[in-house]
């Protein structure tokens, strides 16, 4: 995972940006950082191999319209964000964005969910999981009891490998348990 990578940081405030260059340096990543204020309509954009997206950009954009346009590119996205509107993190979540790391959480959150969209895993956390379990019609109606299990460790804010140790599973157990639950939010039309 230390080969150079291009992340683009889609946020109203450039020092986001290098407030994210200077921590993958300091986490040995060779990755470049690009930052743009928000989307443009047209025209190209810097080569990107991941975008880290503000969900409240000056421009009036929507989360759903900014992940659907970096989808199209085949961007994986994860959304970083003051998670302040659980109606625009879950706005996110039904977009397929592959994690949400809240502003305040510790920078290390970022990087282990830059890396695991960068493989092509989501990762759960704390604000996504809390999103998806108030929304109580969904977890009854939807998810397995045990991928209800997996949502609630979350959203109380447990990690991923103390998810697996409660519930005897594996990492890789659980992190598809997070798989299937995205996708039955998407289907399910929230």
């Amino acid at each position: 995972m230390n080969r150079h990578r291009s992340v683009l940081v889609i946020d109203d405030h450039d020092i986001i940006a290098a407030g994210c260059q200077s921590r993958f340096e300091q986490a040995g990543l060779p990755w470049t950082v690009h930052w743009l204020p928000g989307l443009p309509l047209t025209g190209d954009l810097p080569p990107t191999d991941l975008a880290i997206l503000d969900l409240r950009l000056a421009d009036a954009s929507t989360p759903t319209d900014n992940i659907h346009q970096l989808d199209e590119r085949s961007i994986p996205v994860v959304v970083y964000t003051t998670a302040d509107d659980p109606i625009l993190v879950r706005e996110a979540i039904a977009a397929g964005v592959m994690a949400i790391v809240r502003k305040s959480a510790p920078s290390s959150d970022l990087i282990e969910a830059a890396q695991a969209a960068l493989e092509g895993r989501p990762s759960g956390g704390l604000d996504w999981a809390s999103a998806l379990d108030t929304d109580t019609d969904f977890v009854t109606e939807c998810l397995t009891a045990s991928e209800a299990e997996v949502l609630s460790l979350y959203a109380m804010g447990e990690k991923s490998g103390t998810v697996a140790r409660a519930l005897g599973k594996t990492p890789s157990t659980v992190n598809t348990y997070v798989a299937t639950i995205r996708n039955k939010y998407r289907a399910a039309g929230r």
